[in-house]
């Protein structure tokens, strides 16, 4: 037992010398190639160093592989760079898909911001084309505008000017005047004793187109025609009164009314009135209308008895202006009311009657003609 025992220990110990002394060859051979290889690559230095020398020296171009070598990972087959395996190549051409869509991407929304920009520019261009386009016609309305309003004011002016320079007094409202016709005593004027007789006014005036109003003066001339006037006197006993051919001369300040009433387009209505002095002669010392005015007609050859009175008299009446070129044709007739301003004695009432009024009453209607 204890032998068997001895030759077991005896083998183990030959098994674990046998490896030693097998791996003690090899280690000096490996020492010898690696002395052997570190001459080598001093040599290969060397002639390296040399190359590289002569290569400087002749100045030749310095070879270069256009291969590239991909390094081997562990558990990858060898290859080149050149050719990735296909999960690599998928990889690689999703990258650059996912490239281009960017920049696809980018593009679309750089164009569509560039279009944008465009369009905006556009309209801004439009909209001040279509306000220079609008200030532009403005001022062209404007400028027509003030050439037509011109243009008008011209053609008034030059027709104004051509009705001046055809009306006598220029066409600023003057005008001057001569009528005749007749006047007519009324009321006590023709009861004492007086019919109708003359009558010739010259009216002398301003009244402007298109003016209402206008001022006038008139002066006037009336003939009545006398006849005998019989009375009473104190005594009971009748006397009869010459009574001669009386004249008036007035002088009276009108104003002339325009009216809407036209009869045709030249012909039109107006209204006129005032008052003034109405001198009365000639008409005897001992006449009924010398009676009328203040004389004492019983008492002959008195010297209050006057032939010459004035009296203050007032009128209103109408007219008709027919426009004929430069003149005018026009119709008027008037009341005329003179206040006799005398008082009513006993002897006047005996021998006029009573009741008798302290006016003289007269109409005159004259046709003529005014040049303006």
């Amino acid at each position: 037992m204890k032998h068997q025992r001895v030759l077991f220990t005896a083998a183990c110990t030959a098994a674990l010398a046998l490896p030693l002394a097998l791996s003690a060859q090899p280690s000096s051979t490996a020492r010898q190639d690696s002395v052997r290889r570190h001459d080598m690559t001093m040599r290969s230095n060397g002639a390296m160093m040399q190359d590289t020398t002569t290569r400087r020296t002749t100045r030749e171009p310095r070879a270069t592989s256009q291969q590239r070598y991909r390094v081997q990972k562990n558990g990858e087959a060898a290859g080149t760079l050149d050719t990735p395996s296909s999960a690599e190549q998928m990889r690689l051409d999703a990258i650059a898909a996912r490239e281009r869509a960017r920049r696809d991407s980018i593009d679309i929304m750089m164009q569509r911001q560039r279009d944008s920009l465009a369009a905006i520019e556009r309209l801004r261009a439009e909209e001040v084309a279509r306000i220079d386009r609008a200030r532009l016609d403005s001022i062209a309305s404007a400028e027509r505008l003030r050439i037509d309003s011109i243009a008008r004011a011209d053609s008034i002016e030059a027709a104004r000017k051509a009705d001046m320079g055809r009306y006598r007094f220029g066409g600023n409202g003057w005008y001057v005047g001569v009528a005749g016709g007749g006047s007519a005593p009324t009321s006590d004027f023709k009861n004492i004793g007086y019919n109708s007789g003359l009558a010739v006014n010259v009216p002398i005036g301003w009244h402007k187109p298109n003016n209402l109003l206008g001022l006038r003066l008139n002066l006037g001339y009336n003939r009545f025609s006398g006849r005998n006037f019989i009375g009473n006197s104190p005594t009971g006993s009748a006397v009869t009164l010459a009574n001669p051919n009386p004249e008036a001369f007035s002088g009276t300040l009108d104003l002339t009314l325009a009216t809407p009433i036209s009869l045709m387009r030249t012909v039109r209505l107006y209204a006129v009135g005032g008052g003034g002095i109405y001198n009365f002669r000639n008409f005897g010392g001992n006449s009924a209308l010398g009676g009328f005015l203040g004389n004492d007609v019983l008492q002959q050859n008195a010297v209050s008895n006057k032939t010459s009175r004035s009296k203050f008299g007032a009128h209103a009446g109408a007219g008709l202006d027919w426009n004929v070129g430069s003149s005018a044709i026009y119709l008027e007739s008037r009341f005329v009311n003179v206040f006799t301003d005398r008082n009513d004695n006993l002897s006047f009432k005996s021998f006029f009657g009573d009741g008798r009024s302290k006016t003289l009453k007269f109409i005159p209607l004259v046709l003529g003609v005014k040049l303006h």
